[in-house]
């Protein structure tokens, strides 16, 4: 069976002398023409091989690369990047994106041949091995500020950990599946550890200090917390934001990168709005959930976050979720249908109000999972991580 060869780009003409030049040689020649088209077709065709320009309207080769590499079924695709550019940095980049190789416009149809051919037998596509471990990463992303994002992660990370542990006496998870990690990924306005009553140190800030290719996965271990119910949290700044270094979008890949491979499920705080950082943390989370509130203003702002999502960083709809936290029992008009009729997402939390439980979480630096085990809220936090679990 000929091997199958993904060719990626905006030009015409590339795409048909690439194809007539590997077409010669046997290989079987799919084409896309932009970036969506390319991961609708690597998903659908499942290729051997994805040659891919960088320079594409859109979506660029590198964001292509960077998504094919966070899905767990083509995280092992082969990827040629080709481009016009010849400047070192343009191929470092492409690496650093998950390229495996490069090649420079014009093409020599003998050089393209031989870099497919070594790139496929390097590849252990095809080849009996054990399947990668699926990473689990999820975004915790609010619709504005204010509508309690933030405490919603937290207590779902703690509510995520039990969940952890009473899983384990049915299967024998490795060490990294039984880790949960709470990551902030805000360099101010960050309150996981406040809110958990963790020393007061800015983990994130210090990985933030040193260049991207300085930065080892045990310096990052290092920056981690442990809170008392076995949680592991990246803390970051409760200073107000432009205080502290800023989050640069290659130090917020290298870090979820890791702490996805090295955790059993990575919970992101990223706050609000749709910044480069956000886009590409978004690119690699398994699934995303967007806090609402139920009046116009904060419906208003998740429609049009939403449609962004969906249409701009083409992220499917099943990888969207809504959870909606109630300040007050005025907004008890709006039920679950019509709000998932509006914003066309499905919700699957729901947390009540509890204004003296949120006020002695906040004075006892505790999650209102943990304070009252068998109040509402609590229940209805452990029943949104089980339909959370159940998405994934």
């Amino acid at each position: 069976m000929p091997k199958k060869i993904l060719v990626v780009d905006d030009d015409l003409q590339t795409v048909k002398l690439v194809g007539l030049v590997l077409d010669r040689r046997g290989y079987e020649i799919v084409a896309a023409r932009d970036g969506k088209q390319a991961l609708e077709k690597a998903a659908s065709e499942d290729p051997d091989l994805v040659i891919l320009d960088v320079m594409m309207p859109h979506m660029s080769g590198y964001e292509v690369s960077r998504r094919l590499r966070s899905d767990p079924e083509t995280a092992d695709l082969p990827i040629l990047m080709f481009t016009a550019k010849t400047e070192v940095q343009d191929k470092v980049a492409g690496f650093e994106a998950g390229a495996d190789d490069f090649l420079t416009k014009p093409i020599h149809p003998q050089e393209l041949v031989s870099r497919v051919e070594a790139l496929l037998l390097r590849s252990s596509r095809g080849q009996p091995s054990k399947k990668p471990r699926s990473e689990k990463i999820i975004g915790f992303m609010g619709c504005k500020g204010g509508v309690g994002t933030t405490t919603l992660a937290v207590n779902a990370a703690i509510a995520l950990v039990g969940e952890v542990s009473a899983a384990e006496g049915q299967e024998a998870p490795t060490q990294e599946d039984q880790r949960v990690i709470l990551a902030e990924m805000r360099s101010g306005m960050a309150t996981a550890s406040y809110q958990l009553d963790l020393p007061e140190r800015d983990g994130l800030g210090s990985i933030l200090e040193k260049p991207v290719g300085q930065i080892e996965a045990a310096y990052i271990d290092a920056q981690l917390d442990e809170h008392q119910s076995g949680l592991l949290v990246l803390g970051s700044r409760i200073d107000p934001l432009g205080i502290g270094e800023p989050v640069s979008p290659d130090h917020a890949e290298l870090i979820v990168r890791h702490l996805g491979a090295a955790s059993g499920h990575l919970l992101i705080d990223l706050g609000v709005g749709l910044g480069e950082v956000n886009r590409r943390v978004l690119s690699r989370c398994r699934h995303v959930i967007v806090t609402i509130e139920a009046n116009n203003l904060a419906l208003t702002l998740a429609e049009r976050l939403l449609a962004e999502m969906n249409e701009s960083l083409h992220i499917p709809r099943h990888r969207i979720s809504l959870v909606l936290v109630k300040r007050n029992r005025s907004a008890a008009s709006l039920t679950k249908e019509m709000i998932e009729e509006q914003l066309g997402h499905d919700m699957i939390g729901m947390i009540p109000p509890a204004p003296e439980l949120a006020y002695q979480a906040v004075k006892q630096h505790a999650p209102m999972v943990t304070l009252r085990l068998e109040s509402l809220v609590a229940r209805q936090y452990k029943a949104f991580v089980k339909e959370l679990l159940e998405a994934l």
